[in-house]
């Protein structure tokens, strides 16, 4: 008897219902089966690492967090290319300069999260909240600010390069090594749960 395996196209096609329902194993799945292909396509466009890096990253974030409101595309992974392509020139054309930038600076900058208005259950919320407010205060004051504009403030990369008196590109970087740290330091569940309360803003 052939023991036929699951093709990747039935594959994505499970992992994007199971992210829809709101299981975060959906998205991290996506995540490992097509982060490494759009790095690759990504670098056919732009040089830029950071870049690349950081328009992964946003795209999957805008997947749970606008899981709900996104429909079934009949093909999961030109959907992502599409708009992951779409995210590469949108964010190349607002560069101006090509300038080197190095993290140096150091200054405090503090985010406390809230989570009482959150879905998890009382039973869990205090155990996840000290798991999650280690992750983000192991990030430095500069990313934790960028994170705190970004989801809490809603601005643009360029808004946010202006407040915070660099330039686009080192937002870019900003946030690609932030979601990356905390990607790497974070289950997928617990990822899942801090992307959602900074789309709900929930901070003090």
């Amino acid at each position: 008897m052939q023991i036929h395996k699951p093709s990747q196209l039935s594959l994505e096609k499970q992992y994007w219902l199971s992210l829809k329902n709101g299981n975060p194993d959906g998205l991290e799945m996506l995540y490992r089966l097509y982060s490494n292909p759009l790095y690759n396509y990504g670098s056919k466009f732009t040089a830029d690492k950071d870049l690349i890096k950081e328009c992964i990253q946003e795209l999957f974030v805008n997947l749970w967090t606008r899981r709900t409101f996104i429909s079934h595309p009949s093909d999961v992974k030109n959907y992502l290319f599409k708009s992951f392509r779409h995210s590469v020139f949108r964010k190349a054309a607002l560069l101006q300069k090509n300038e080197e930038y190095q993290e140096a600076e150091n200054y405090a900058f503090s985010v406390v999260l809230n989570m009482e208005d959150s879905i998890i259950s009382a039973e869990q919320n205090e155990a996840l909240k000290r798991r999650l407010e280690k992750a983000v205060s192991k990030l430095t004051d500069r990313q934790r600010e960028a994170i705190f504009l970004k989801f809490n403030e809603n601005l643009s990369y360029d808004e946010m390069a202006d407040v915070m008196g660099i330039s686009i590109k080192a937002t870019y970087k900003i946030m690609a090594r932030s979601l990356g740290f905390l990607r790497e330091h974070l289950s997928s569940e617990d990822l899942a749960v801090l992307l959602s309360i900074f789309y709900l803003k929930l901070f003090d």
